[in-house]
């Protein structure tokens, strides 16, 4: 997962063009917000739709996603704006409906692959396995370009309406309580969630670990390196900060990581739900395995004085000692 370098400013150009696509919020939290498929369009969707990107990589990798272990995952599609997306999801349970996660894992090839079920270090953990060790349902969905799925990469721009698909996919699960859903995502991944927390998603709170302001992570190899003025800001969470609804943390390792993009993003949310957290001695990658199992327990005990979303730096510290 490659770290951001830099967090540029966006040009008044940009800002002003995408100023036009947007509308006045209240700045309280609004209740849930209804699914995508029910609701009005949020004013980020429709800036999206609008917006004709030149920035695609056509997939050169078309190997399908692996069969997973039975018992651990199911293979599944689900619809998506261009097409059917590939996904794993935790198996149907009988029961009552449980809570869920929606997890985007970094890097910049959002498919899908045995590291969502191979054993990894505790201090680089990015297969999310502690939500559905916990006993959370667990959807890690495949995203435009990749997999084999349908489209182009687009990096930070289509691939959020696809996360939005998945978790409209994800609601109508026999086993899943639609009113307990949340969304989280690592590195590039947590920049994902970013977006689509401003985006009127039906979740219950978002989880971005790791996110940056500005997609800005120098040499990718990508598209993504030719992004500027309007083509940079579509994607950078920075610019959309102010219209998230839903209760969301940001979270990284204070010693190393994405720390720089906390002020520009605190800003931008103005008296959005947002709240960020520093994890004294934490890295990237050594939060994840400590803080998503915290955070899979406060899920399952739902306990409203200690909501997911209200991790603090204190519990997040303790977590990483294993108290």
């Amino acid at each position: 997962m490659t770290l951001s370098r830099s967090v540029p400013a966006l040009s008044l150009l940009a800002l002003l063009s995408l100023g036009a696509c947007r509308k006045t919020e209240p700045a309280s939290p609004a209740p849930l917000p209804a699914p995508q498929s029910q609701k009005t369009v949020a004013p980020v969707v429709a800036a999206r739709r609008a917006f004709q990107t030149k920035l695609k990589d056509a997939p050169t990798d078309h190997e399908p996603a692996p069969q997973p272990p039975a018992g651990v995952f199911e293979k599944v599609m689900y619809p998506a704006p261009l097409g059917n997306n590939v996904a794993y999801v935790t198996p149907v349970r009988e029961g009552p409906r449980r809570p869920a996660v929606l997890w985007i894992q970094g890097g910049f090839n959002w498919g899908i692959d045995e590291s969502a079920w191979e054993e990894s270090p505790r201090d680089n953990d990015q297969s999310a396995r502690a939500f559905r060790e916990a006993g959370l349902a667990l959807m890690m969905p495949a995203l435009r370009g990749c997999s084999g799925n349908p489209g182009s990469r687009e990096y930070f721009l289509g691939e959020v309406d696809d996360v939005l698909a998945a978790l409209d996919f994800l609601a109508r699960r026999p086993d899943v309580d639609p009113e307990h859903i949340y969304l989280g995502g690592h590195s590039t991944g947590g920049t994902m969630a970013l977006l689509a927390a401003a985006s009127g998603p039906h979740v219950r709170g978002v989880f971005a670990f790791g996110p940056v302001a500005v997609p800005n992570y120098g040499e990718t190899g990508t598209a993504l390196d030719r992004a500027a003025g309007k083509e940079l800001a579509m994607r950078s969470p920075v610019v959309f900060m102010d219209l998230i609804r839903v209760p969301t943390l940001v979270i990284e390792g204070a010693e190393h990581g994405n720390t720089a993009s906390f002020e520009p993003l605190r800003k931008a949310a103005k008296g959005a739900p947002v709240r960020f957290v520093a994890v004294p001695g934490g890295t990237h990658f050594t939060i994840l395995a400590p803080l998503t199992e915290l955070l899979a327990q406060r899920i399952l005990r739902g306990n409203p004085a200690e909501l997911p979303t209200d991790l603090s730096e204190q519990d997040a510290f303790r977590a990483m000692q294993g108290l």
